[in-house]
């Protein structure tokens, strides 16, 4: 038995290495809050997606996920639009291609569905581990003139990440973080002309493969903070991601398939009342702005002469966030060129948010916008703070010995967590307990 699954795994690794590999979409979550702000920013991800986003936000998050269910509609008013006549089409009126026809009016119409998180919507998140089992389903049928363009697939990922101290010397801290993110991904990849699927849907069908890829990648980060507010992210995404086709649903398939690499940076300023103002209620000391910009994608900018390269503009993004209270969180942003707004509500663990914004499915700015409808409501509890063994020194420290935490009452596993004032109330909670217990 050991010597058929080396066999296979043998197998695996070999069309991996040297079969020529088919590019495909990256293994990600967006997220309402994100999308609602120009997009991911990977200086400003502190919550379980810096899992995906950027690794080393890991070592300064603490965050679980329970439950969430986040869907997005690409052109809502189209997409309703033709539901009704697709659906008379499919029953054999064929008179509801005047219908369909009207609506599509135009020449080029981005329809889909992307639902997120449901029903695999489990993180963890907490000073420097942190892992995710999260699901995605997203159908993206784009009718150009007379020609209906598909992508589909459904992923599971199972990220696992894990982030380091490199510098820390508490107003200025430099963090290093990876993670790797195995995953198992169901794609459908057509483009067919809208009369052959009425003249010839069934032997069309039979053309189509649908296969069942699974593979993993690698992906890392940089994270700089600046106590004043300023942050810096760099990553390095999908440094190595592959996968080898197991089986097929549908027809056949014997390729490989990678994700493309791609370097990311990101500054963001965040800044607060409590931090000039240090007797501020609570419900003031969290109200604040927010400014995030992030460079996409940046070897792109450098390959342009690539006629099927997309044009580099399409790769910034900026953001802008006013949090009242740490409960009302309004957002405005770009991203792709296109505009984007939000708004999000936070009561406790529970985290409600839309977000409104352009999608470019094309290449170039304006070649094929799409309209987005996002919804996500979620469960969101904060992490316990935990003493990890890697995260008690930072990198330096441990070559200088500048950064020795000395533990209160003789505790050696204390480090403290000055910047944090819930994860200085958890401490305080386990000092009382522990002075409770001694007591009796």
């Amino acid at each position: 038995m050991k010597k058929t699954i080396a066999f296979y795994l043998t197998l695996l690794c070999a069309f991996t290495l040297f079969a020529e590999p088919v590019a495909m979409p990256r293994f990600a979550i967006p997220t309402t809050q994100s999308a609602g702000m120009g997009g991911d920013h990977v200086a400003y991800t502190d919550n379980v997606f810096s899992l995906l986003v950027n690794p080393a936000a890991i070592m300064r998050t603490r965050q679980n996920s329970v439950f969430t269910i986040a869907p997005t509609l690409l052109s809502p008013q189209k997409t309703f639009g033709l539901i009704d006549p697709f659906t008379q089409m499919i029953e054999g009126n064929m008179d509801a291609l005047t219908d369909i026809g009207n609506s599509l009016k135009g020449g080029k119409i981005p329809l889909g569905l992307d639902l997120r998180e449901f029903p695999l919507s489990i993180a963890h998140v907490s000073d420097g581990f942190g892992f995710g089992i999260w699901d995605r389903i997203f159908v993206n049928p784009s009718v150009i003139g007379t020609t209906v363009k598909l992508e589909a697939f459904a992923d599971v990922i199972v990220p696992i990440g894990m982030a380091f101290k490199i510098l820390d010397t508490g107003k200025h801290i430099v963090d290093f973080g990876f993670t790797v993110k195995p995953f198992a991904r169901v794609r459908a990849s057509e483009q067919m002309s809208l009369m052959d699927m009425l003249d010839n849907g069934s032997d069309m069908l039979e053309e189509v493969s649908v296969p069942l890829i699974v593979g993993a990648g690698f992906d890392m980060g940089f994270m700089y903070r600046w106590d004043a507010g300023l942050s810096a992210g760099l990553t390095f995404d999908d440094i190595v991601t592959r996968g080898a086709v197991v089986t097929s649903l549908v027809g056949s398939d014997d390729n490989t398939y990678h994700v493309p690499f791609s370097m990311n940076l990101g500054v963001a300023y965040d800044v607060k009342i409590g931090r000039f103002w240090a007797g501020a209620p609570n419900f003031l000391a969290n109200t604040g702005v927010t400014v995030a910009f992030d460079w996409h994608n940046i070897t792109n900018a450098f390959q342009q002469d690539d006629y099927i390269k997309r044009n580099a503009v399409l790769d910034i993004g900026v953001g802008l966030q006013i949090s009242l209270m740490d409960m009302i969180k309004i957002r405005i942003g770009m991203n792709e060129m296109l505009p984007a707004v939000g708004l999000g509500l936070k009561f406790g663990l529970f985290e409600l948010d839309v977000a409104y914004y352009g999608k470019e499915l094309g290449l170039e700015p304006g070649q094929l916008p799409a309209p987005a409808l996002d919804l996500s409501i979620a469960f969101r509890p904060k992490a316990k703070p935990r003493d990890r063994f890697w995260t008690r020194r930072s990198l330096v420290g441990l070559i200088t010995k500048s950064d020795e935490k000395t533990p209160p009452d003789g505790d050696p596993g204390y480090q403290g967590y000055p910047d944090d004032p819930e994860a200085e109330a958890y401490d305080a909670v386990d000092r009382m307990n522990e002075s409770f217990d001694s007591s009796q």
